[in-house]
């Protein structure tokens, strides 16, 4: 299936938004430019599309959470830039079983996008039943639980890889330690 030029270049700014390095700014501006020029190639000429330069994009990394029965709070606060109360129309949500992502567009007078994303949730969410609330300084995200349990924390912490090395034995002969532990890495391909 083809894709829309509009929606390749919607793409292609919003990844000249994110990027930092110059060569790959560079392509991006030159891609950019030749899908507009075949975007005037393909529209009627009475419809002229003007495509806005992009718009610089904030990562948002610091924020508070906190939890109840039915939702994990995460608030999103001290954006400098909204002197106003943000508008629900500039914000874009998208919701998954254990990842959310909330983009807030033209914040402030300087026209700044705010991105935040969070994955690896402790636990799943019902993506139906979440929303962003704004207010004066930035937003409230609820994520709606899947299940009432206490998440405690709100990323899954990562298992440990549990050692196979044997256990010391006080008692026993500290060379027998050493070459147990020697024959469990040799059996491994851990030896250098």
């Amino acid at each position: 299936m083809a894709e829309s030029p509009r929606a390749i270049i919607d793409e292609l700014q919003f990844l000249l938004s994110q990027s930092k390095q110059p060569t790959v700014r560079a392509l991006l501006e030159a891609e950019l430019k030749r899908q507009n020029e075949q975007l005037k190639f393909e529209s009627p000429p009475e419809k002229k599309q003007i495509v806005k330069p992009a718009v610089r994009t904030k990562k948002i990394s610091n924020y508070a959470w906190d939890e109840s029965s039915k939702f994990v709070k995460i608030y999103i606060s001290n954006i400098k830039e909204a002197e106003h109360s943000i508008n629900k129309e500039n914000i874009e949500s998208k919701f998954d079983t254990r990842s959310a992502t909330v983009l807030l567009r033209g914040v402030g007078g300087k026209e700044i996008n705010y991105s935040f994303s969070i994955s690896n949730l402790k636990e799943s969410i019902s993506p139906s039943e979440c929303r962003v609330t704004p207010s004066k300084t930035g937003v409230t995200i609820y994520l709606a639980k899947s299940s009432s349990s206490t998440w405690g924390s709100l990323k899954a912490q990562k298992e440990e890889k549990k050692d196979d090395f044997p256990k010391m034995d006080k008692d026993a002969d500290p060379s027998a330690g050493l070459m147990n532990l020697r024959s469990t890495c040799t059996r491994q391909g851990t030896t250098r």
